[in-house]
């Protein structure tokens, strides 16, 4: 397989400025910024870290757990920590409080990958 150069900085500035305008709060321009990238290659688990942020602050919560669910499955440990903190707050924002604490103790280090343990 070719590495297209210009696609792939192309697609770094693209995941700069989506990230920049998450920074400002300004979801929707960072969600269309992601729009009509294709296939990222390495830039996949980033690209749907930001997306899952930016639902997030739209309120979107079911869509951002899938995006931040694709992200930390994509970036390996602990390069993930991130993606796992942003899923703990949907979670915490949707009221599933469990949830939020197994999701934050995995994006502090303190539970290994793997499925949670079932709570009684």
């Amino acid at each position: 397989m070719r590495v297209n150069s210009a696609e792939f900085i192309r697609s770094a500035r693209r995941l700069r400025e989506a990230t920049g305008y998450l920074e400002l709060g300004m979801a929707q321009h960072s969600l269309d910024c992601l729009e009509g990238l294709g296939d990222l290659g390495p830039f996949e688990a980033a690209a749907d870290l930001i997306r899952g942020e930016a639902l997030r602050l739209q309120c979107r919560y079911d869509a951002a757990r899938e995006s931040l669910e694709a992200a930390a499955r994509r970036f390996p440990a602990p390069h993930d920590r991130p993606a796992w903190l942003a899923l703990s707050r949907v979670y915490r924002q949707t009221g599933q409080m469990t949830e939020a604490i197994d999701t934050l103790a995995r994006a502090r280090g303190a539970q290994l990958p793997g499925p949670s343990p079932q709570t009684q």
